[in-house]
């Protein structure tokens, strides 16, 4: 298997990831433990099941981006749009928390879109003319 790179931007995406992972699983078991599911903003598509899954996603998502794994990017997609569509808020009256996690969301999949964080790394070119190996060591 081949070396990878993983740029800044890598980082970024798990970090939102992490975060916006992190508030879904504990928005839903906030939810679930009061009886209510409409209790915390952190709801998606006010289902805790929905939530959850989405939630879980954007940690495997952090994860992924961490260890440099390449399919990360398609994962990281999937998870953002998911919460772009699940979380989208209603127009008629907008709160603050879900459009701001919607529209960092919206960024982070049109990022994911056009760019892939995680690259292979190239190889380095050597001139075999001043090469050690075809000169001979220079340890002696």
């Amino acid at each position: 298997m081949g070396e990878t790179v993983t740029s800044f931007d890598a980082y970024v995406l798990s970090g939102v990831a992490a975060v916006l992972g992190t508030g879904f699983v504990v928005g839903a078991m906030l939810a679930l433990l009061g009886g209510s599911e409409t209790t915390t903003a952190m709801v998606l598509a006010d289902s805790v099941p929905v939530g959850t899954v989405v939630g879980v996603l954007l940690l495997l998502t952090t994860g992924a981006f961490v260890s440099g794994q390449r399919w990360a990017r398609y994962l990281g997609f999937l998870a953002f749009v998911a919460v772009v569509l699940f979380g989208f808020p209603s127009p008629s009256s907008p709160s603050v928390i879900p459009v701001v996690h919607t529209s960092l969301s919206v960024l982070a999949a049109v990022s994911l879109l056009f760019r892939n964080p995680i690259s292979k790394a190239e190889r380095s070119q050597v001139d075999e003319s001043t090469s050690a190996s075809k000169v001979g060591s220079t340890i002696r």
